[in-house]
């Protein structure tokens, strides 16, 4: 039996869609499960010849892509293609005419709370810090050096993706003052709200949909400040071992009723927009999953940065990891 591997993020794709793929086209997908971004990217630059699919977000993408380590697509294999919102089929900065990825979801990054332990209502980075030093232990940040230290920079009214001497030696402070407050750097941090051992997380706003499905008093914030605007991939590894399965799996996920099974899974937008049109009321008008107009304007995407400047960012972060 052939076999799909994919490289994704945990608790990030129905079983269902699994299923229903390997059902109707007798094969098997196997899933390897990453933490983060950092660790996708460095599969991918050690060559890993068993992967056929991954997840990048989008300036991963873009990376990825200048070196050489993603499929070009074939689009006649994507019958479904037209299934996409035009804004997300092209003109995407990191890939305008969608040549080696399409979209899987969007989203944004901010933080959410447990209403039942947190009686406030927070609106802005800054409310975030000064709780985090309310409810010491009980905080989560993700374990992703772009959005916490984009958090950090915005909250002192920088671009999310700056990266002066001067902007990041105020950041390292303000993550320097709130690292003891930390429980932990945790990507999958779900579990943790869940089960009340955490109050407050830095996350995205898909996992606070999702909390609140489940009965968990959560409440989620895209800050004053600003924040940031993401979008995560369906990309093929440029050599993989069973292109032709990885270009069916697209064209499948692609379908409007899988796509919006994805949506009603993940609580993570959709950009099929078929997939949209199928969705429940609840879910299409949920600002925090579907932000009106004047929150979207307040993002930033996050962008690749120059060597030196990428340098200056990952030593800030080795520094409040330590």
């Amino acid at each position: 039996m052939n076999s799909l591997r994919l490289l994704t993020w945990p608790d990030y794709i129905s079983p269902a869609t699994l299923q229903q793929f390997e059902q109707e086209h007798g094969v098997r997908v196997e899933l390897e499960i990453v933490p983060g971004a950092a660790e996708l990217v460095a599969r991918m630059q050690v060559g890993d010849p068993s992967v056929d699919m991954l997840c990048p977000p989008d300036y991963a993408v873009r990376e990825l892509d200048s070196q050489g380590r993603l499929h070009l697509l074939d689009h006649t294999q994507l019958s479904n293609l037209g299934n996409l919102d035009a804004r997300f089929r092209a003109d995407r900065a990191h890939d305008p005419h969608s040549r080696v990825s399409i979209i899987k979801d969007w989203g944004t990054t901010g933080f959410m709370y447990r209403t039942d332990r947190i009686h406030e209502r927070p609106d802005s980075w800054a409310d975030f810090w000064r709780l985090a030093e309310k409810f010491p232990g009980e905080v989560t940040v993700l374990d992703s050096p772009g959005e916490v230290i984009g958090a950090a920079l915005k909250m002192r009214g920088h671009s999310y993706n700056a990266s002066g001497e001067e902007e990041l030696a105020v950041a390292y402070r303000d993550l320097l003052r709130l690292e003891p407050c930390l429980r932990t750097f945790e990507t999958n941090y779900k579990p943790l709200l869940a089960s009340g051992e955490a109050c407050l997380s830095l996350g995205w706003n898909g996992d606070a949909a999702a909390l609140r499905a489940q009965g968990i008093p959560i409440q989620y914030v895209v800050p004053s400040e600003g924040s940031q605007f993401w979008e995560d991939d369906w990309a093929i590894v440029r050599n993989a071992p069973e292109l032709e399965l990885a270009h069916l799996f697209l064209n499948f996920v692609l379908r409007p009723e899988v796509a919006a099974q994805e949506a009603r899974y993940t609580r993570y937008a959709t950009g099929n927009r078929p997939a949209l049109a199928m969705l429940e009321d609840e879910i299409r008008t949920d600002p925090s999953t579907y932000p009106p107009d004047e929150v979207l304007r307040q993002l930033e995407a996050g962008l690749p940065l120059d060597p030196e400047s990428q340098r200056r960012r990952d030593d800030l972060w080795a520094d409040v990891r330590r």
